[in-house]
């Protein structure tokens, strides 16, 4: 696997990670209904940018291990393509190599909602 096309696959996984974690927080906060900021999940290292979503479309997404969501335009076209625009975001699929990391990468625990 070259070496560039796997660290940036590691680094989009790396995004998804802290998108988890956002969720969870929003989810124990505001409940399923909730929508929340993620980060954007491209292979651009100084990327900042924010997609605001609802935590049942980022599920949606976060149930295929080789799908993430990117600001539009931050798809890179060597490692995936765009499944799905979507209003202020896209769902890209990683493709070849960088779709084997993401899958190994995409293990999770189940996202709990509100304690009741």
């Amino acid at each position: 696997m070259s070496p560039s096309v796997s660290r940036r696959a590691e680094n989009e996984s790396c995004f998804r990670v802290l998108n988890e974690r956002l969720e969870a927080r929003a989810l124990s906060r505001d409940g399923p209904e909730t929508v929340f900021l993620a980060v954007c999940e491209c292979a651009r290292e100084e990327c900042r940018e924010r997609i605001q979503l609802p935590v049942a479309d980022y599920e949606l997404v976060r149930s295929r291990p080789r799908a993430f969501i990117v600001v539009g335009g931050h798809r890179d076209p060597e490692i995936e393509r765009v499944v799905l625009h979507a209003d202020g975001y896209e769902v890209v699929e990683k493709v070849g190599e960088a779709g084997l990391v993401a899958e190994r990468e995409s293990a999770r625990e189940p996202v709990q909602g509100p304690r009741g």
